[in-house]
């Protein structure tokens, strides 16, 4: 095999992987030929490359059959994950991919919330805050403290919870009932 120096033309046949050095994780938009998001995203998976795009479920009737199918929301576009730097030449001399979404000739790293909402997933921030949530949702027989209304700040022991409303008592045995809304785990620091 020849050795070329820094700036030779290097022939398109020459015998490159699609990726080179490793670097830190990035997305890029790839643009594909029409029609071919699910070959391109199948040959990036086998290279190592995660690669996705949203889909979209249609029924069609195929000779009088009913078939499930899925189809692209967006047409020509496949979202890849690259953990080495892509060799983007290489990529459009297999005609693998057609173009990089750019700016000034230099592809850009799309942040992975973004790819996570176009693809109809909830973003890190959404994911934090239903965790969040979670751990501060009261349940039957724990202690919760109340954090709105007259009662603001008293502890309650949670005897149900049920449609949006919690039916309580106080450690004092004053029975109530408030809204899920209006109350949190005891003891838990937010």
């Amino acid at each position: 095999m020849k050795h070329y120096k820094v700036g030779e033309s290097v022939p398109l046949d020459y015998p490159r992987g699609i990726t080179g050095a490793p670097m830190p994780t990035a997305w890029y938009a790839l643009r594909v030929p029409p029609q071919k998001e699910r070959a391109v995203r199948e040959f990036l998976k086998q290279k190592g490359v995660h690669a996705c795009y949203p889909e979209r479920g249609k029924v069609v009737q195929i000779r009088g059959k009913r078939h499930e199918r899925k189809f692209p929301v967006i047409t020509q576009i496949v979202y890849a994950k690259f953990r080495h730097q892509p060799q983007w030449d290489v990529l459009k001399a297999r005609r693998i991919i057609t173009g990089v979404f750019s700016y000034d000739d230099r592809p850009i790293r799309i942040p992975g919330d973004i790819v996570r909402a176009v693809m109809g997933l909830p973003t890190r921030a959404e994911e934090l805050e239903a965790a969040r949530q979670e751990l501060l949702r009261v349940r039957e027989g724990e202690r919760a403290e109340i954090v709105e209304g007259p009662l603001s700040g008293f502890l309650v022991d949670v005897r149900k919870v049920q449609d949006g409303r919690v039916w309580f008592e106080t450690l004092t045995g004053i029975k109530g009932e408030a809204a899920t809304s209006a109350m949190k785990r005891a003891n838990v620091v937010e």
